[in-house]
């Protein structure tokens, strides 16, 4: 056998068969243990791990039936087998050993090779694991490598973690083709597999160069997941943090991106609702750096998902406190301008290298960030334009009629720092001078506090900052 060594108890009265069958036994590969007697068999037992028994019926002090009686009521078939060893082959000795829970039975005179079969394949049976399904790979974590999801995606290594699932780079075994796999955890089991499947791809498609490419939105035993384009590069929260902060001419041709794929959004009913650094990726193509955007749909799918259960996403709302606007932290009707408020905290910290609200207290940071006006930019960013701090704070304004649309917001920023806003033609970008409606509306859930409010994804960013590249 290739999975030696087993240890075999041989309870035997017969000395010569003993001796026999232990030194057999012992030359292919076997741990032997010996009992010429039912108690010492027992005895052997409470002091040692067996692998296998073989029994015989008629021995002394306690005959091999009562034996295998206490026996299984300890351990049944599966876990430890029995082998019935004996000259006892009436029917009705054989029927009571299988009644009493022996896994095989044999009669004496003993061919040992015989015995042999019998007893590799009792162990093969006891020691083959179970059929392992897709259901169980994906509670497993991290899903193990080599796992085939929906008999196309087959996962490769762990990428990094966020609030709503998990993120996997994984090969598309069709096309030959790297992939990125966030599994939506957050999401298994609280909707069908048909509504996640209706509604997931097309919350999730943006149809934008700045927007990850989704390439398919799939549900297996419950658990949706999405797959997408592999990123080479780093978030936004990897850059602030080597840097400390941002010239505001980076700041720029990072906003002017975000406000184009987010108004592309809004226009189409899809409101982010978790904008943020973390959610920023610069992805390092090989004709330059793209911005994009991640994660479009997904506090939708999961957030609205849960909580039409009366779940929470890990004790929390959707979305990260420190950039969410004041009417989702208010619990009030919101719509694509909540957007906006989180881009304005994202710009400022990328400007000052800090947040505009900090506290480590959660219930503080919700009230400053409901109530309190947010604080000058321009003492912590000295050579910042009056005007371009003017649409930092627009941005942040509590009442939402009173941010600035998307478009507005990037070109006056552009402008204000005296670079030429990209698009603009003759007077100005296009909507200019008007506010932002939103492009769809959502009802703020009630807040659990909870976890790490300060910098969370709630348990980390989404994705790492560096991640293999991808051939475009």
């Amino acid at each position: 056998m290739q999975q030696p060594p087993f240890t075999v108890l041989l309870v035997e009265d017969n000395p010569v068969n003993r001796e026999v069958w232990s030194l057999y036994l012992s030359n292919e590969g076997f741990e032997v243990l010996t009992a010429e007697n039912g108690v010492e068999a027992l005895k052997i037992l409470e002091e040692r791990t067996v692998d296998i028994v073989i029994l015989d019926v008629m021995l002394p002090q306690l005959d091999g039936f009562e034996v295998l009686a206490r026996l299984r009521r300890e351990a049944g078939p599966e876990e430890l087998p029995v082998i019935m060893a004996t000259s006892r082959d009436k029917s009705k000795d054989i029927v009571r050993g299988f009644e009493l829970g022996a896994n095989d039975y044999v009669t004496k005179p003993v061919h040992l090779e015989v015995l042999l079969k019998r007893i590799q394949s009792q162990l093969r049976s006891r020691s083959a694991p179970a059929p392992v399904t897709e259901a169980d790979l994906l509670t497993r974590d991290p899903v193990p490598g080599g796992t085939v999801l929906d008999g196309r995606f087959e996962i490769e290594d762990l990428i990094g973690r966020g609030s709503c699932g998990t993120v996997y780079r994984a090969k598309h075994l069709g096309l030959d083709r790297p992939v990125a796999i966030k599994l939506l955890t957050a999401a298994a089991g609280v909707a069908s597999a048909t509504r996640l499947r209706r509604e997931g791809i097309s919350a999730c498609r943006i149809e934008h160069p700045n927007a990850v490419e989704v390439l398919d939105f799939c549900v297996v035993d419950s658990v949706p997941f999405l797959v997408m384009q592999l990123l080479r590069g780093h978030s936004i929260d990897h850059e602030i943090r080597q840097l400390g902060r941002l010239s505001p001419d980076r700041c720029a041709q990072i906003l002017e991106p975000v406000c184009e794929v987010l108004a592309e959004a809004h226009s189409q009913g899809i409101i982010h609702r978790d904008v943020k650094p973390h959610n920023v990726f610069l992805h390092q193509a090989r004709k330059g750096e793209v911005v994009k955007v991640l994660d479009f749909g997904i506090a939708k799918i999961v957030g609205e998902n849960v909580l039409s259960q009366r779940l929470t996403l890990e004790g929390s709302l959707v979305g990260t406190p420190a950039y969410m606007a004041p009417e989702r932290l208010a619990d009030s009707q919101y719509d694509g301008r909540a957007d906006v408020y989180s881009l304005g905290v994202m710009l400022f910290e990328m400007l000052a290298g800090e947040r505009p609200f900090n506290s480590p207290d959660l219930l503080e940071l919700i009230r400053m960030q409901v109530h309190e006006p947010p604080p000058r930019l321009r003492p912590l960013v000295p050579d910042l334009p009056v005007e371009a701090e003017a649409i930092v704070l627009a941005a942040l304004a509590k009442d939402p009629r009173k941010r600035p649309s998307l478009p507005q917001m990037a070109y006056d920023f552009t402008a204000a720092i005296g670079l030429a806003p990209g698009g603009a033609e003759g007077g100005g970008p296009p909507g200019a001078g008007a506010r932002d409606d939103g492009g769809g509306s959502g009802s703020g859930p009630a807040f659990a506090a909870g976890g790490d409010h300060e910098t969370q994804d709630w348990t980390a960013p989404s994705w790492v900052a560096t991640v293999p590249e991808v051939e475009e």
